[in-house]
C-alpha cells in the first residue's frame, strides 16, 4: 500500500465568473480570479492515499463555499473504496468523504450567513466545499463540529430505527460496532431504549461501550442468551445478517441498514418464517426532502439537549496525516473512526513563536504509555497530533485492560497486557508515566532497567523522600529523563520568561497566579470522565495531597522558572471544599512565596463556581507582563500593551503537550537538556511540601532545608 503526500492533483479548465469569488480582483466590469488552492484526500488507486492541493471549485448560483473545519471518516465506505472491495464500484482516483463542519464563507444570498458555523452533507475531505444549500445546516451553539458532522449517517441511522418501529421501553441489538453502529446505538439510547445490545465480531471494539450504562456488549460467541424484538444489522455483511437474525426474538423486526457490501447471505429463508421475523430494508437514499428533514430535525435537537455524541469514539489527526489514518481504517480492527482537522494552522503571534523546528529525525520517537486513565488518553490524543516525524504511541498499558484497548483504537498503538510486555517491545524508545503517584517510582526504576527514557507526570512522586530517590537515580542513568510540566512550552510562558530575564520590566517585585476551577464531586471517585472508578486521589497516603500537589504545582513550577530562583520560604494555608467528595483532601489553597525581594501569591481551588481557569501576572519597576489569557507587556506610566492583548491566540492544552513530547524528542534526539529534568521537578515538590508543613505547623517554612533532608 502507498500512503503520502503529493503536490499533483491539480485540476484546470473554465472557470465560471459569476457570482465572483471570494478571492477575485476587479478591474473594471470583468472579474479576473486570484487562483486560490486547497488541499484534499485522494485515494489514487486501490490501498494509497495521497493529500494534494488543487485550485479551489468556482462557485455557482444555488450554493455555498464552505470553510471546512473537520471531516470525518465513513469507514465502511471508505475501507471499501480504499481496498477496491467488489461491491465498492470504485472508479479511481476516488475524492472520498461526504461528512464534515466547517464556516460559511459565502454564497449567492440563499442558506445561512457567512460565518455561520455548520455541518455539511456530501462534503468530501477538503478543507473548501462548495455545496448545495441543502446540504448545509447550521450546527447549535456549544455543539462540537465533530458531531455535527456525522449527520448524514444519523439520518441513515434514525431512518433505520425508524423503519424498525423503535418502540419506547423496548430493548435493541444493533450488531455491528464500526461508526455507524455507534452512532445507531446511541440515537436508540436516546429515543428510550432502556437496554441495548452491542453485537460484534471481536472484542476489539469493546471500549466504545464504556461511556453508555444501559449498553451491553457483546461478542457472537459469547452466547449471552439475549434477544430483542429490534435488531438493527449495521455490518453490511453476510455474516452479520446472519447474526442479527440470530439475534432477534421470535416475532421480531430485523433492519437491514445502509449499503450491503456482501454479494449474497446465507440466510435460511424458512428460518425467517418459521420464526415470524421481519425483514425490512432502510437505506437513506429512499427518504423524501421532507423526511431528511424531519429527522434532521430530529438529530440535531438531540446534539443540542446532549443527548447524543460520538467525540469520544472519534481519534484526532491533523488533515496532513490522513495516509496514516487510511493505514489504521486498512489495517487497525480496534479503530472506529477519525476527525481530520482541516482548520488553518494557529499563526504564531507576534515574537510568541511555536518551539522551532528542526528537520525531522530518520525515524520518530516511539513512546510507551504507561497509564490510560484521563491524563494518559489525553496524552495518547496529543502524540497522534504530533509530526510523525519526531514522535509516536506505539504501545500503551493500563491495570484496566479496556483503558488500554480504547486509548489504542482511538490513538494507535497496541495495548498490551503488561508493564513488562510493554519494555520488552522493541518499538518502545520511551516511556510516559501517567498513573497514580505512588505508583511514580516502580514504574520509573523498571523503565530505566529496561533501558527506556523516560517523561514523567508531576509530581515525582507521593512525597519528597521519595522524589528524592528517583532524581538521584536519574542524575546517574544513560537514558534521559524529565517531567511533564506543559506550561513550559507554552509560547506566552516563554515570551514572558525572557521579557522577565531580559529587564524590560525592571526589577521583578511581585507575582500573582490563580487555578480556580470547578470539578465535580465525581471527580475524586473516577476523574473528569469517570471513564474508571478509582479512589487513589481520596488518600494522602497515595495521592500525596489534594488541589495543591495535583493542580497548584503547575503555577508553583512556572513561578519558579520565571523568577530564575528558588524561594527562600514558604507559607501557606489550606482548607477542604465544603462540598467535597473528599473531606480529607485540601480543596482550598493559599501560598505566599518570598524570592528575596519578590512576593508571589498563588491562590486555588478545585470547587469555585463558575471556575475561572489560570491566570498569572508578574510585575517589576519598570512594567508588568501577564500570560492570560492572552500575552501582554505593559511598560509603567502607559495606557495601553506595548506588546500583545487579549486577542493574541492560546495554544489548547493538547498543543501543549505535543510541543513537550517533541521537544523531550529532539533532546533525546540531540543531546540537548531536557526542558524539565527530574532535579528541576523535585525543587518544585520541596516547595509543595514546604506548603503542605506550613499549612500544619502555621508558619514559614524553608524548601532548602527540606530539600537538604532537615526537619520543617
Amino acid at each position: 500500500m502507498v500512503f503520502g503526500h503529493s503536490g499533483d492533483g491539480r485540476e484546470s479548465g473554465p472557470r465560471v465568473l459569476w457570482p465572483v469569488p471570494v478571492n477575485a480582483v476587479m478591474i473594471g466590469v470583468i472579474a479576473f480570479p486570484v487562483e486560490a488552492r486547497m488541499r484534499q484526500v485522494v485515494l489514487p488507486g486501490p490501498g494509497s492515499c495521497e493529500i494534494v492541493e488543487r485550485d479551489e471549485p468556482p462557485g455557482e448560483p444555488g450554493r455555498i463555499v464552505v470553510d471546512i473545519g473537520v471531516s470525518v471518516l465513513s469507514p465502511g465506505t471508505e475501507r471499501a473504496i480504499l481496498l477496491d472491495r467488489p461491491t465498492a464500484d470504485a472508479r479511481y482516483p476516488e475524492h472520498p468523504g461526504y461528512m464534515a463542519a466547517g464556516t460559511v464563507r459565502g454564497g449567492d444570498g440563499a442558506g445561512p450567513a457567512a460565518g455561520t458555523r455548520v455541518a455539511v452533507r456530501r462534503a468530501r475531505h477538503a478543507s473548501v466545499a462548495v455545496v448545495p444549500v441543502r446540504q448545509v445546516r447550521a450546527v447549535p451553539e456549544g455543539v462540537p463540529p465533530a458531531d455535527a458532522a456525522v449527520w448524514q449517517l444519523a439520518l441513515t441511522a434514525l431512518h433505520g430505527l425508524e423503519t424498525g418501529e423503535q418502540r419506547a421501553g423496548e430493548p435493541v441489538t444493533v450488531v455491528g460496532q464500526g461508526l455507524l453502529g455507534v452512532i445507531t446505538r446511541r440515537l436508540a439510547a436516546a429515543l428510550g431504549a432502556p437496554r441495548v445490545r452491542a453485537v460484534a465480531a471481536s472484542s476489539a471494539r469493546a471500549w466504545t461501550c464504556r461511556t453508555e450504562p444501559g449498553t451491553a456488549f457483546v461478542a457472537p460467541d459469547d452466547h449471552d442468551g439475549g434477544s430483542t424484538p429490534l435488531v438493527v444489522d449495521a455490518t453490511d455483511s453476510g455474516p452479520g445478517l446472519a447474526t442479527a437474525l440470530a439475534s432477534a426474538a421470535d416475532g421480531g423486526r430485523v433492519v437491514l441498514l445502509g449499503s450491503p457490501r456482501a454479494e449474497r447471505a446465507d440466510v435460511p429463508l424458512r428460518h425467517l418464517h418459521d420464526r415470524g421475523l421481519d425483514l425490512r430494508g432502510a437505506h437513506v437514499s429512499g427518504l423524501s426532502e421532507a423526511d431528511e428533514d424531519r429527522l434532521g430535525d430530529l438529530f440535531f435537537t438531540l446534539l443540542e439537549q446532549r443527548r447524543f455524541t460520538v467525540r469520544d469514539v472519534l481519534a484526532d489527526y491533523p488533515a496532513h496525516r490522513a495516509p496514516e489514518v487510511y493505514r489504521r481504517l486498512a489495517e487497525d480492527r480496534a479503530f472506529v473512526s477519525a476527525v481530520l482537522h482541516w482548520d488553518t494552522p494557529r499563526p504564531a503571534p507576534t515574537r510568541l513563536p511555536a518551539p522551532a523546528r528542526t528537520a525531522p529525525a530518520v525515524r520518530p520517537l516511539r513512546f510507551g504509555l504507561l497509564g490510560c486513565g484521563d491524563i494518559g488518553i489525553e496524552n495518547a490524543r496529543a502524540l497522534a497530533a504530533a509530526d510523525s516525524g519526531e514522535a509516536e504511541l506505539t504501545a500503551c498499558h493500563d491495570p484496566v485492560a479496556e483503558l488500554a484497548e480504547e486509548t489504542a483504537g482511538r490513538y494507535g498503538g497496541r495495548a498490551e497486557a503488561s508493564v513488562a510486555a510493554l519494555l520488552a517491545r522493541t518499538d518502545v524508545d520511551a516511556v510516559i508515566v501517567a498513573t497514580p503517584h505512588d505508583t511514580h517510582e516502580p514504574l520509573f526504576t523498571a523503565a530505566l532497567a529496561a533501558g527506556r527514557h523516560v517523561l514523567l507526570e508531576k509530581p515525582v512522586a507521593q512525597d519528597l523522600a521519595t522524589a528524592r530517590r528517583m532524581a538521584e537515580r536519574a542524575a546517574t542513568a544513560r537514558e534521559r529523563t524529565g517531567m511533564l510540566f506543559p506550561t513550559r512550552t507554552d509560547p506566552r510562558f516563554r515570551r514572558a520568561r525572557e521579557a522577565i530575564a531580559a529587564g524590560e520590566i525592571g526589577t521583578p517585585l511581585g507575582v500573582a497566579t490563580s487555578y480556580l476551577t470547578d470539578k465535580p464531586a465525581a471527580y475524586f471517585l473516577g476523574g473528569i470522565s469517570g471513564r474508571v472508578a478509582t479512589t487513589w486521589r481520596l488518600s494522602k497516603e497515595r495521592a500525596g495531597g489534594g488541589f495543591l500537589i495535583m493542580n497548584l504545582i503547575h503555577q508553583i513550577d512556572a513561578v519558579r522558572a520565571l523568577i530564575g530562583r528558588e524561594p527562600d520560604r514558604v507559607y501557606a494555608e489550606t482548607a477542604p471544599s465544603a462540598t467535597a467528595a473528599a473531606p480529607g483532601i485540601e480543596d482550598v489553597v493559599g501560598v505566599v512565596l518570598r524570592f528575596g525581594g519578590v512576593v508571589a501569591t498563588l491562590v486555588g481551588s478545585a470547587s469555585a463556581a463558575g471556575g475561572g481557569g489560570m491566570r498569572t501576572r508578574v510585575w517589576g519597576e519598570a512594567g508588568e507582563v501577564s500570560l492570560t489569557p492572552g500575552f501582554t507587556l505593559t511598560r509603567r506610566g502607559a495606557r495601553h500593551p506595548e506588546e500583545g492583548g487579549p486577542a493574541e491566540p492560546a495554544p489548547s492544552a493538547i498543543e501543549l503537550r505535543t510541543w513537550a513530547f517533541t521537544r523531550f524528542a529532539r533532546a533525546v534526539r540531540e543531546g540537548a537538556p531536557v526542558d524539565v529534568s527530574l532535579a528541576d521537578g523535585l525543587r518544585t515538590q520541596a516547595v509543595v511540601e514546604a506548603a503542605y508543613a506550613s499549612a500544619r505547623l502555621g508558619r514559614a517554612v524553608s524548601p532548602a532545608r527540606l530539600m537538604e533532608g532537615g526537619a520543617a
